[in-house]
């Protein structure tokens, strides 16, 4: 079953166009450094009244729950934790199991 791993991202007021570059960046980098991940999608909202404000999302993509769970605990992601956490006013996160 593959897993599609759903965080997204409602930025703090004052964080600016650079730092959200930043995380992109960081973000994109991270399948080159978790084989864990199959795939991964980026990107800002295409704004919807009931996005509750969420500015950005990511979606990965895993083989199976036991890809997922390497990819929790690994380095690159606990580092781009720390460089995300202190911009960010909350987060989402949202895990489905699919056949497809």
């Amino acid at each position: 079953m593959t897993i599609h791993h759903i965080v997204l991202y409602k930025f703090k007021p004052e964080v600016t166009p650079e730092q959200k570059q930043g995380v992109r960046d960081s973000v994109s980098a991270l399948p080159s450094q978790i084989p864990a991940i199959q795939n991964i999608i980026t990107g800002e909202t295409v704004y919807n009244h009931l996005g509750h404000g969420f500015d950005e999302g990511v979606i990965c993509v895993f083989e199976s729950q036991a890809k997922l769970n390497e990819y929790r605990p690994h380095k690159a992601l606990v580092d781009y934790q720390a460089l995300l956490d202190p911009l960010l006013e909350d987060r989402l996160i949202f895990d489905i199991e699919s056949s497809a």
